[in-house]
């Protein structure tokens, strides 16, 4: 009677199977053909783990403002110069390279639960649930290691180079291995040529990693370890014949692949496209003169058309690769044209790299100005994605940028390229930390020279300093397109953002800024002039910070200072100041440019003169200009200084005259000290000799007279 009762317990199991039965049914593709109610719901797409935040983040959008997202762990420590971003970065990758390190040399606390019973400490267990090969300890190799083949296996998967030769070694060599793990071994050492690369985790380190140009030079380690597995190894494959030569052409060996090749031929082994790929890459190691390395090129293809192998997009780039590097003129570049065209017909389009190459046949620095850019640009804006191919792919947007700028001048194609690099997901193109900075000092480069003002300043805005902090050549140019434009404002700005770029210490890059602040000041509102007179007043003060600090630590570099014209040009700025701070700057300008002993043009402090005396700026006057121009000998020095002392003394021009000519001894004891410096001033100008010397002279004289009397 109870046998059509469920029981409690039988309801998990059944609400188990109910799950499992719509789990199931969820995921059964539907039917082609209309439902009853006349809706035909579409086919079930395959979804990613991340596809729900990239659809998030794509609502958002992107702020060009803001800084990268590594930096926001603190907004007030965000930095600001390429120094400071590089040593953040950094720092906080030398964290996790020590919590690596803690991992990997005490393994065996992240192996057993601190928790687990007695019995089951022993019993290798990972922490985290569920585990992930990645945090997990590496595995640790020395000669006391049992190792099988698992592990040399498991070394060549994740490309651990040093590791898996030492376990190679304890397997005993090359008579310990499977034929099968000997090839795959093999791949590995000719792939990295032996070296031990960088480990892909750590991002920062490969981002700003110094860059160095492609070296094409023979690097392949000949008689290595390499050569003799693929020595041993009987019968030798084809994936071994292709390993070995790819390796040898990739790094230079280029007789030795060669060799290697027409061996495989006589013996009848097949090659893939990928061989002669390689080999069409280092073709001009083995021929000398342009005329005889084309026609080799040519002879690899015709080749490859004997062994029936189909070329493919890397082909085309290894050609152009060998033609850009051969030089340039006009026979190279109607071949690479020539072969562009063919390999279209076989439906083949060129990738990035092959763009790149053949930006640097055509735009030479030296060359004759070609437009070729703008056909690249328009294919590549046609394409739905820009997808990398290889390493070289990111050479092509810093080339272009280049071209834009130094080769044809042209903002618009600038722009254009730029929109191109922010389309959908191109921006990883961009290449490491050296490149983006390249390629932004080139846009940046280009904008200052040939774009409007407007959108000069608009990108300005958007890039720095967060995006890019630019480079003293690139601050230089828009200084230049500030002064151009006449921008009062923003060029008292930029003192502020060459402190915080770590550029003030530049003196060039301070007198440019002087220069522009001193040809601008006076089409400025009285706002903005005081601004500039800030500005200049900061710059000295800075100055003399930077000798104050120089002579404490006794530097064996001393800071460069400011030149006369630099000094003059703060006295320019200074001279119609309407406050103590401002001609408290001209002065110590003028203190500087007297102990430099350059003499500056008689008419420009003849007119800091005038504006000060218009000004009552009495005491400042004579140290900032009087004295100077009677120390530099020019006949302006007496009429100023005889207006001068008849604002000091309250008389007229011709009583002051008249007191200094005829009162000569007496003036060293009637005259206040400022009075006084003035009237040396006169006379040094005048006679030569100061005041006090002439004085003392007379005397002298007078007494070797009266005792000649006597």
């Amino acid at each position: 009677m109870y046998s059509n009762i469920i029981i409690p317990r039988q309801w998990s199991r059944l609400a188990c199977v109910c799950r499992s039965v719509a789990s199931i049914e969820g995921q059964k593709l539907p039917q082609t053909s209309i439902s009853s109610d006349g809706i035909s719901p579409p086919p079930r797409i395959p979804r990613g783990s991340t596809d729900i935040l990239q659809a998030l983040a794509a609502t958002v959008g992107n702020d060009p403002t803001a800084a990268h997202y590594k930096y926001h762990d603190d907004p007030f420590l965000i930095p600001l110069s390429n120094f400071r971003k590089r040593a953040y970065a950094l720092s906080a990758e030398a964290g996790r390279k020590a919590a690596a390190w803690i991992r990997d040399e005490h393994a065996n606390l992240f192996t057993t639960r601190e928790w687990d019973p007695p019995m089951k400490m022993k019993t290798p267990y990972f922490n985290a649930d569920p585990q992930i090969p990645a945090y997990a300890p590496k595995p640790f190799y020395n000669d006391e290691s049992n190792v099988t083949e698992i592990d040399l296996k498991y070394t060549i998967d994740n490309a651990l180079l040093e590791d898996a030769i030492k376990v190679f070694e304890l397997l005993g060599g090359e008579s310990g291995l499977s034929s099968e793990l000997k090839l795959s071994f093999l791949q590995l050492l000719c792939f990295y040529n032996e070296k031990e690369p960088v480990a892909m985790e750590w991002v920062e380190e490969r981002w700003f990693a110094a860059a160095t140009r492609e070296r094409h030079a023979t690097t392949w380690k000949l008689g290595g370890l390499a050569d003799k597995i693929f020595t041993s190894m009987e019968p030798k494959t084809p994936e071994a014949y292709c390993a070995i030569i790819q390796g040898m052409a990739k790094y230079f060996q280029a007789e030795r692949a060669y060799a290697l090749t027409q061996e495989a031929k006589e013996k009848g082994i097949p090659l893939s496209t990928s061989v002669y790929n390689s080999l069409l890459g280092c073709i001009g190691f083995l021929k000398e003169g342009v005329s005889l390395r084309i026609e080799a090129l040519k002879g690899l293809l015709v080749e490859m058309d004997e062994q029936g192998l189909s070329p493919n997009t890397e082909t085309l780039t290894a050609c152009l690769k060998s033609l850009s590097a051969w030089g340039g003129g006009k026979t190279l570049q109607g071949v690479a044209l020539q072969t562009v065209a063919e390999f279209r017909q076989l439906g083949i389009e060129p990738s990035l790299s092959a763009y790149y190459y053949l930006l640097c046949l055509f735009c030479k620095d030296q060359g004759p100005k070609i437009d070729i850019l703008t056909n690249i640009i328009a294919d590549l804006e046609k394409r739905e994605s820009l997808e990398p191919t290889e390493a070289m792919d990111t050479n092509f947007f810093i080339t272009a940028m280049g071209v834009c700028s130094n080769h044809l001048q042209d903002i618009n194609l600038a722009e254009r390229l730029h929109a191109l690099l922010m389309k959908n997901d191109n921006y990883k193109l961009v290449g490491d930390a050296y490149k983006e900075s390249i390629y932004y000092r080139h846009f940046v480069t280009v904008a200052c020279r040939f774009a409007p003002f407007e959108r000069t300043t608009q990108l300005l805005d958007m890039l720095i300093p967060n995006i890019y902090v630019p480079e003293p050549s690139v601050m230089e140019e828009i200084l230049k397109a500030l002064e151009l434009q006449g921008a009062g404002a923003r060029l008292a700005a930029a003192w502020r953002e060459l402190l915080v770029f770590g550029h003030a210490g530049r003196a060039r890059l301070v007198e440019r800024l002087l220069r522009a602040l001193s040809c601008c000041g006076r089409e400025q509102d009285d706002e903005v002039k005081e601004q500039m007179q800030t500005v200049a007043a900061d710059i000295l003060k800075y100055g003399e910070l930077a000798e104050e600090r120089e002579e404490r630590e006794d530097r064996r570099s001393p800071t460069q200072k400011l030149s006369a014209r630099a000094l003059s040009d703060v006295l320019e700025l200074c001279a119609d100041a309407r406050c103590d701070a401002g001609w408290a700057a001209a002065a110590a300008a003028l203190r500087r440019l007297r102990a430099s002993t350059s003499k500056r043009r008689n008419f420009e402090l003849t007119g800091l003169f005038q504006l000060a005396i218009s000004c009552n700026c009495i005491l400042i006057t004579f140290q900032a200009t009087v004295s100077y121009l009677a120390e530099c000998g020019f006949e302006e020095a007496i009429p100023a200084s005889i207006e001068t002392l008849s604002v000091i003394l309250n008389r007229t021009t011709e009583e002051v005259g008249k007191l200094l000519e005829e009162n000569k001894p007496s003036l060293t004891t009637s005259l206040q000290p400022a009075a006084l410096e003035i009237a040396q001033a006169y006379h040094t100008a005048k006679t030569g000799t100061p005041l006090r010397d002439s004085g003392s002279s007379t005397s002298s004289d007078s007494d070797s007279e009266s005792s000649d009397d006597d």
